[in-house]
C-alpha cells in the first residue's frame, strides 16, 4: 500500500455501509459515500486548475466538510496544508509564507483572511464550502465524475502541519503517504483501534487515524477550536448515546467531561480505550479519569509534531507506581518507547550519550519519525542527526531513563532555571493544596513558581525550594490543545512583577 487512499478504498469495499463520520445535527457519510464524494470532490477541484504538487491551505472546522476536502486533496495528488488560525495572523504569516501554497479551500469567513495575509492571495484555486463568496468557487455546487487517484510528485508531502512555535519559530513538518502509513500502523497497533471501534476525536490527525483504522468516528458536539469550552454535558450525551468505546485528547478536553461525571455520581462503562496527551498529565486528573471512565484502559501518550506517538503509560502505573515520585520532583514519567522507535538520552552540547539515569535530551529515530523539516535547511540543521543511514530527531525534551526503560520528562532543556528543570519543580508544587496548576519560571535572576490556585504563595515557595511564588488568575496555555503552558506568553505577562 503506497497510498492512504488505498485505505478508505478498502473499507469502502469492505464494509461500505458502515458508518464512518457523524457530526452533530446528523449528517453523515458511510464509508461507501464517502469514498464516492471524495473522488468526486477531487474531480471537482482538478477542473479549477488543482494539480498534483500544489499545496493548498484548508481552513475548516473539524467536521466532514474538512474530511471530505482533505481526503480530496489527498485524491487529487496535492498536498493538503493545515494551519492553526487560533495561534494568531503572525504564526499563520510566519507559516505559510515559508513554505508557498497555491490556494485556499475554507468557509466564507476565512477568505477574509486573504485581505491580512499576503501568502494566501495569488493562488490558482480559492474555494468555498459554504456560501459564496466573492472569487471562490463554491465547492460543493459543483458536480463531476470520479477522477482517478493521483499521487503528489517524488518527495512531496500529502500532508503539511506546524508546530506550535510556544518554544521557537514554527516549523513545518511534511507527511508523505509512506509516513502517514507509517505513522497509521503504529497507532493502529499501539491504541488498539479496531473496525468496530465508535471513537470520540478531538484530534485531526487521531481522527484520519481511526477512519484508515475503519473505526466509525463521532464528532464532539461543540466548537472545537477550544476544547476547554467544551459543553460537558453535551459531550457527555454524546458518549452515552452512540455508546463511545474509544476517546483521545488533551488534559483540557478530559478535565471538565470528567468532573461533569463525577459532579452527577455517574461513569461512562461503554469507554474501552482511552489516550491523553497533547501535555503533561496530571496524576489528580488520572485519578478522576479512573474514577469517571471504569472500564477504560487509560493511556497517557507522550509524543510531538515530528513523532507521534513516541512513548506511552497507563493510568494504574502511573497512580501506583510513578505518582510518588514524580511529587518528590523526579520529573513525570511518560513510560517507555513505542514498538519500533530507536531512543537516545544525549548530551544536548557534546551529542553524545549521557551516562544511565543522568539527564539529557531525548533523540529519536523511526519509520514514524519526521527526518527532515519541510523547505527549512536551517531547522534541520539544528534538530537532525545524521548517523550512516539513520537520521535522529532531537525532540528539545529532557528526560532522564529509569531502569526499566521508562522515560521520565523534566521539561524543555532550554527551560531549565536555577538548576532544576519545570516538570521537577512543578509536580511538587501541584501536589500542594490549593494550587490547581503551576509553572516554574526565572524573573529577574530568580527562580519563581507561578500559580493557579488559593494557596498562600509564601507556602507554595516554602514546598518547592524556590525563591518566590506568585498567584495569578490564570496561566496562558498553547492554541493547539489548551494544556501546554506557553512559557514565553507567561513571561510577557510577568514582566514588571
Amino acid at each position: 500500500m503506497k497510498h492512504t487512499g488505498e485505505l478508505l478504498e478498502h473499507w469502502a469495499r469492505e464494509a461500505g455501509d458502515r458508518l464512518a463520520l457523524l457530526e452533530p445535527g446528523g449528517r453523515q457519510h458511510s464509508f461507501a459515500s464517502l469514498h464516492d464524494r471524495v473522488r468526486r470532490l477531487a474531480a471537482a477541484l482538478r477542473q479549477q486548475g488543482l494539480a498534483p504538487g500544489h499545496r493548498i491551505v484548508l481552513l475548516l472546522p473539524m467536521g466532514i466538510d474538512l474530511y471530505e476536502v482533505l481526503l480530496a486533496v489527498f485524491h487529487a495528488g496535492a498536498t493538503a496544508v493545515l494551519v492553526d488560525p487560533q495561534a494568531g495572523l503572525t504564526h499563520m504569516s510566519d507559516c505559510l509564507s515559508r513554505i508557498g501554497v497555491h490556494g485556499l479551500i475554507g468557509v466564507p469567513k476565512a477568505h477574509l483572511l486573504r485581505l491580512r495575509v499576503s501568502a494566501l492571495r495569488g493562488g490558482v484555486i480559492y474555494a468555498s464550502t459554504g456560501l459564496t463568496f466573492p472569487l471562490a468557487n463554491r465547492l460543493h455546487k459543483l458536480s463531476a465524475e470520479p477522477c482517478p487517484r493521483f499521487s503528489p510528485p517524488q518527495g512531496e508531502p500529502a500532508l503539511v502541519t506546524f508546530t506550535t512555535g510556544t518554544s521557537g519559530m514554527p516549523k513545518a513538518i511534511g507527511r508523505t503517504h509512506a509516513f502517514l502509513l507509517a505513522q497509521h500502523n503504529v497507532l493502529k497497533t499501539h491504541m488498539h483501534l479496531a473496525a468496530g471501534d465508535i471513537d470520540l476525536p478531538t484530534l485531526p490527525v487521531f481522527l484520519l487515524n481511526s477512519l484508515a483504522a475503519g473505526a466509525t468516528c463521532i464528532l464532539p458536539d461543540g466548537d472545537l477550536r477550544d476544547v476547554s469550552k467544551l459543553d460537558p454535558g453535551r459531550v457527555a450525551a454524546q458518549i452515552f448515546s452512540h455508546n463511545i468505546t474509544t476517546i483521545s485528547g488533551s488534559p483540557a478536553f478530559f478535565e471538565p467531561i470528567v468532573a461533569h461525571l463525577l459532579d452527577r455520581q455517574t461513569s461512562a462503562p461503554t469507554v474501552k480505550k482511552v489516550f491523553v496527551g497533547g501535555a503533561r498529565v496530571r496524576s489528580q486528573l488520572l485519578q478522576q479519569m479512573v474514577q469517571a471512565l471504569p472500564n477504560a484502559r487509560i493511556e497517557v501518550l507522550y509524543g510531538s509534531t515530528e513523532a507521534e506517538p513516541m512513548a506511552s503509560v497507563d493510568a494504574q502505573t502511573v497512580l501506583t507506581e510513578t505518582q510518588a515520585r514524580e511529587e518528590a520532583g523526579e520529573g513525570t514519567c511518560v513510560g517507555s518507547a513505542v514498538p519500533g522507535l530507536a531512543v537516545r538520552i544525549a548530551d544536548p552540547d557534546q551529542r553524545i550519550d549521557t551516562a544511565s539515569g543522568e539527564v539529557g535530551e531525548i533523540w529519536v529515530a523511526g519509520d514514524h519519525v519526521n527526518t527532515h523539516y519541510y523547505k527549512d535547511p536551517d531547522s534541520d540543521a539544528a534538530n537532525k542527526v545524521r548517523e550512516g543511514d539513520r537520521i535522529w530527531h532531537r525532540t528539545g525534551d529532557a528526560a532522564w531513563q529509569d531502569t526499566q526503560g521508562r522515560l521520565w520528562l523534566v521539561g524543555r532543556v532550554t527551560d531549565r532555571v536555577a538548576g532544576r528543570f519545570p516538570f521537577q519543580v512543578e509536580a511538587i508544587a501541584e501536589a500542594f493544596e490549593g494550587v490547581n496548576r503551576a509553572a516554574l519560571m526565572e524573573l529577574a535572576g530568580q527562580a519563581v513558581v507561578v500559580f493557579e490556585g488559593s494557596a498562600k504563595p509564601e507556602a507554595v515557595a516554602t514546598a518547592t525550594a524556590t525563591q518566590r511564588a506568585i498567584r495569578i488568575e490564570r496561566i496562558p496555555t498553547d492554541a493547539r490543545h489548551r494544556a501546554k503552558i506557553d512559557r514565553a506568553a507567561l513571561a510577557e505577562l510577568l514582566r514588571g512583577r
